[in-house]
């Protein structure tokens, strides 16, 4: 009887997914030339830097061209499946602008390093009136463990 509940227990415990790592962070606005250094992780999945582009409009569907390109490296032992959102708001606590972005096929490979570009599509009109910014970063471990290669002297 025992075994059985051991069994059963050590089975349910297979079958339940594995969930994603969720931080969020929030920062002052402040870019140069466009860049913003911050630092943030997850799982061993970090954000080291963010390159804002403020964009234009593109005609005639007045959609913008404004995006982020967010620099993720992989510093994990595993293969990860990475999202990130960004928020921008002004100082009132308005939103800005808001997008999201990741792995659209496979994962990010550990040690590897990405840029995912986060769009904002439609809602960016205010961007030049941005205060703060909030990051989530969402992770994900895929694969098999396999150990870093130590080097060589």
């Amino acid at each position: 009887m025992l075994k059985r509940l051991s069994l059963c227990i050590a089975l349910s415990l297979l079958a339940i997914p594995a969930l994603a790592d969720v931080v969020t962070k929030k920062f002052d606005w402040q870019p140069v030339g466009g860049i913003q250094k911050i630092a943030m992780e997850s799982s061993e999945v970090a954000i080291s830097q963010i390159k804002f582009d403020l964009g234009d409009t593109i005609a005639p569907i007045r959609r913008s061209s404004a995006k982020a390109k967010v620099r993720i490296d992989n510093n994990s032992e595993r293969d990860q499946e990475v999202g990130v959102a960004i928020a921008i708001f002004d100082d009132q606590g308005n939103m800005l602008a808001a997008g999201s972005g990741g792995n659209k096929v496979g994962e990010l490979g550990h040690g590897d390093r990405e840029e995912f570009t986060v769009s904002f599509p439609y809602v960016y009109r205010n961007l030049k009136n941005a205060r703060s910014f909030l990051v989530t970063l969402e992770t994900k471990e895929k694969g098999k463990w396999q150990p870093k290669p130590t080097p060589t002297p």
